[in-house]
């Protein structure tokens, strides 16, 4: 006597696709509470200090910085250096290759990046005697 033939198994494939959703849900929850918590660093140390971007129109680094300070409740000013000369001339006097570039203070960075933002809050200024960072394309974030 013959055995009849048996099903294919398709509760493995569920259990996988299952195990893939929460990987990928747990990875979106962990950069969320990342987020909130640098955004919450942020707004608890900028005191007095002011974040600067300094932007062009063409840039898409600069809309993703713009909307994540947006997103986030942080008070930050824009100086673009394509509308405005004295925002172009201190964009020129950093030497950056590229923007946005961040100032938070005596604090320089080429690239945005939330973290060296909160970094760089509670950081000290530098003296005259210590000059200030300059964004560098090889400390940049970005690729």
């Amino acid at each position: 006597m013959s055995t009849p033939p048996r099903p294919p198994k398709t509760g493995s494939l569920w259990t996988l696709v299952l195990l893939l959703a929460l990987i990928a849900g747990g990875s979106k929850a962990i950069n969320w509470w990342r987020e909130a918590r640098t955004a919450d660093l942020i707004k608890a140390n900028l005191g007095p200090q002011r974040i600067t971007l300094y932007t062009t129109q063409t840039c898409v680094f600069c809309v993703d910085a713009k909307f994540w300070l947006r997103s986030h409740g942080i008070a930050w000013d824009e100086c673009d250096v394509e509308r405005d000369a004295s925002c172009k001339a201190t964009f020129d006097a950093q030497g950056a290759p590229g923007t946005p570039i961040v100032r938070v203070g005596g604090h320089w960075h080429l690239g945005f990046d939330p973290g060296w933002i909160a970094e760089a809050l509670t950081t000290p200024i530098k003296t005259a005697a210590q000059p200030a960072s300059s964004p560098r394309a090889d400390t940049s974030p970005r690729p």
